[in-house]
């Protein structure tokens, strides 16, 4: 079993490390510098499910510490369900606001919602047998010995059901894939997996400061994902290879949603399908006066692999995962945006609360026609 796309979520003042592997396991973090604070409970590996236990860095020093709070849990729902790439985000308990958020996991973003209440450090055990039902595909073998399957059987808790909003509407602008493969001959999957969430949006955001009448009441703001999916006729000799390769599979792009901040979580609105760029290109390893941090001698590598449809190369990779997208500290009107390049190096972009509320409500009258 492979271990793939880490994201860390904030919640509650805790720090939660999630992860895809065949399922979706969570445990809670704690970092500290080191040599403050108390090391007698942590333990260089678990002798107990429940003990926290540090772990070994590999770069960058050993100054700060790293520790598992407990064993994983597996996010199923309560159907069951397993999946990747649920973003987890958490609500204000209204009727006791002095009690600590709410916290859910979105299982589907589009076309329906869909959203499960949990408590990420509360699990029941489950038989294996049960596990092993859960998630072997037909035509798979029967049998089953996976270390992962001591986290699989701690089935964390969850509350109620799985919500199920309205379909989303649709998306705020048109993109290319749209005029030149309209309705269901869309190459992009229609369900969208998380990328990452949530960033909270008054009506004053929303609104732009009053210049508009967008929406009336706050928002939760999310990154969504999807891509070409591998089809059989890939594979097909009869299929003249400049079919194939005017939508080439495997190819990413993402789009902004907002949502109520209460159950069922309907989707308000949802921007067109856009893409995340490279890196500028440097000249002798000096990076360009709007790009800051640190020079990385592997973004042109990138650059090897961009972002292909209908014969038109865009200006971004192939594939741009997002896996950070937070309210900028110090400054509520800015959001920082955290992404993959090709799944090789990292990036930080600043994207301002204003132009991502462009995205999902545009005026028409911002709208630029050009006439080829």
């Amino acid at each position: 079993v492979t271990f793939m796309d880490y994201r860390l979520f904030v919640i509650n003042g805790e720090i939660y490390l999630h992860i895809n592997a065949d399922t979706v396991i969570m445990t809670r973090l704690i970092l500290k510098a080191k040599g403050f604070g108390n090391d007698d409970e942590m333990h260089d590996k678990f002798t107990a499910e429940d003990q926290a236990f540090k772990l070994n860095n590999l770069f960058g020093g050993d100054q700060l510490e790293v520790t598992l709070a407990h064993q994983f849990n597996t996010l199923w729902t309560d159907e069951g369900v397993h999946g990747k790439n649920f973003a987890i985000f958490s609500v204000p308990n209204t009727s006791h606001p002095d009690n600590p958020a709410s916290i859910y996991a979105e299982i589907h973003i589009t076309p329906n919602h869909q959203v499960q209440q949990i408590v990420p450090e509360r699990f029941e055990h489950i038989s294996l047998q049960r596990v092993f039902e859960r998630v072997w595909k037909k035509g798979t073998r029967k049998s089953r010995n996976l270390n992962l399957d001591i986290a699989n059987r701690r089935s964390m808790i969850t509350v109620g059901n799985v919500t199920k909003s309205d379909i989303a509407p649709l998306a705020s602008f048109s993109t290319v894939d749209e005029h030149r493969f309209p309705g269901k001959s869309a190459p992009f999957k229609e369900s969208a997996h998380g990328g990452s969430c949530c960033v909270s949006f008054s009506v004053d955001d929303i609104n732009i400061d009053g210049t508009r009448n967008n929406h009336h009441e706050s928002l939760i703001v999310g990154i969504a994902h999807t891509k070409v999916s591998w089809k059989p006729w890939y594979g097909k000799s009869h299929i003249p290879q400049k079919e194939k390769d005017l939508v080439p599979h495997t190819h990413y792009v993402s789009f902004f949603y907002a949502f109520d901040p209460q159950p069922p979580f309907q989707i308000r609105a949802r921007s067109g399908y856009f893409c995340l760029g490279h890196a500028p290109e440097t000249f002798d390893d000096t990076l360009q006066p709007e790009e800051g941090g640190v020079f990385n001698p592997h973004s042109v590598l990138t650059r090897n692999r961009p972002l292909l449809q209908y014969n038109v190369t865009f200006d971004c990779p192939q594939m741009h995962y997002i896996s950070t997208f937070i309210e900028k500290a110090g400054d509520p009107t800015s959001t920082v945006i955290g992404y993959g390049l090709n799944d090789c190096t990292p990036r930080l972009v600043e994207v301002e609360k204003e132009e991502i509320a462009r995205l999902l409500f545009p005026d028409p009258m911002d709208m630029v026609l050009k006439i080829l």
